[in-house]
């Protein structure tokens, strides 16, 4: 029931999403939204949590740089050997059921996080520990996939400590992929990325 408007995609509302908001408090912070901010009216989130913490608390985060938000980009030295332009994909690692999985593609554009068959195989858990799905996968150039079934499987994301655990729904799909794995928008939601 629950329409985003930011994303085109269901899940949860504009209202409720975060990278909505975050990408608007980038704007104001940058100065882009300047005639539609009040200037008395706290700037952002972070502001109006700290201004209904206790007393004491504000106090210690005005001492302390916040640290509650890490950023992580990409350095110069990320592009070690990159031709530039380039349109390559995005393909990570993950620990899957505490499994690593190799050859993950990170797309965006994909609005289900999809588990081949042959990944699923050699993580030893058995074909009647999926749960049966009846929607058909329409791909980019239209051909249909009928998934094996859904499961819910734990991923984890970085190296400790910044890391973050989730737990996945997969479709799994019994097609050839150069791909173990596709983490699309709703795995990506989960992770925050």
């Amino acid at each position: 029931e629950k329409y985003c408007r930011y994303h085109r995609d269901h899940g949860h509302d504009t209202e409720e999403c975060r990278q909505l908001k975050n990408q608007i408090e980038d704007l104001i912070r940058k100065g882009h939204l300047r005639k539609y901010v009040d200037r008395d009216a706290p700037q952002g989130r972070r502001e109006q949590r700290r201004e209904e913490a206790p007393r004491q608390e504000e106090q210690q985060q005005q001492q302390q740089p916040r640290g509650d938000e890490e950023v992580i980009s990409f350095s110069e030295a990320d592009y070690e050997g990159v031709r530039l332009p380039h349109d390559d994909p995005v393909v990570v690692t993950l620990l899957v059921e505490l499994f690593t999985m190799k050859r993950i593609l990170i797309d965006n554009g994909s609005s289900a996080d999809i588990l081949y068959k042959h990944a699923f195989d050699q993580l030893r858990i058995l074909a009647d520990q999926l749960k049966p799905v009846k929607t058909p996968l329409i791909g980019f150039a239209g051909e249909t996939i009928h998934p094996l079934g859904s499961i819910n499987l734990s991923v984890v994301a970085g190296t400790t400590p910044h890391q973050s655990q989730v737990e996945v729904t997969f479709l799994v799909v019994d097609t050839t992929s150069p791909y173990n794995a596709i983490i699309g928008r709703p795995g990506l939601n989960l992770l925050e990325a």
